[in-house]
């Protein structure tokens, strides 16, 4: 993912990292991303997740912490139904109904 962003980025990194997966592997590579003085916001972390800070002190990363997306469902669909959030390029693949045991198969791998 690192090579990715950062060729993406003319070798910068990005601004802005979120971690919503709660892994620890996950977690502990949130730095190798983002850019000096960038932001990371962490996602509804599940359970406890060792995290080494010197790497995001060397960049003087900012973190946050949101808890599950507490109270933003709302507006969120709001958005949506006006058009002002396109959220088209976050889905990757989609599946019938009748195919919902094999959407839940994908989603465990």
């Amino acid at each position: 993912m690192a090579e990715r962003i950062y060729k993406e980025t003319m070798g910068w990194g990005c601004d802005y990292f979120f971690e919503a997966t709660g892994n620890a592997k996950a977690a502990a590579g949130i730095y190798d991303c983002i850019c000096p003085g960038g932001t990371v916001i962490l996602i509804g972390m599940p359970d406890v997740v060792g995290l080494d800070v010197v790497p995001g002190m060397v960049k003087e990363v900012t973190v946050k912490n949101v808890f599950r997306y507490a109270h933003v469902f709302p507006a969120v669909l709001n958005l949506m139904g006006k058009g002002a959030l396109n959220v088209k390029p976050l889905i990757s693949r989609s599946w019938k109904f009748k195919d919902s045991i094999e959407a839940y198969d994908f989603a465990v791998t």
